[in-house]
């Protein structure tokens, strides 16, 4: 699969903001799509679905000592200074 100079032209005007002078682009875009191709080639029948190269499991502590926490104990943790029952933080919209 490959694109024409006039596809990608149409793709830039209808799709993104990307120059259409750049005749490195044709070339990019058409390897990418190249590549895609020889990928859907690959025969994955037999491979199953992964969402990680590593296999891992949750391993979850028991907890010492199970309590019940009100959101003032909470708040009470934090260096921060407290306002309303929230924590202040500094102005990030400056």
């Amino acid at each position: 699969m490959s694109l024409t100079q006039e596809q990608i032209e149409k793709l830039s005007k209808n799709l993104s903001k990307i120059r259409i002078d750049n005749e490195k682009l044709a070339q990019d875009v058409n390897w990418i799509l190249h590549y895609v191709d020889l990928l859907n080639e690959v025969d994955t029948t037999w491979v199953k679905p992964t969402t990680s190269v590593v296999e891992s499991e949750n391993i979850l502590r028991e907890d010492l000592e199970k309590r019940e926490l009100e959101p003032k104990d909470l708040l009470a943790c934090s260096k921060q200074k407290v306002i309303a029952n929230q924590i202040a933080i500094s102005n990030i919209m400056k």
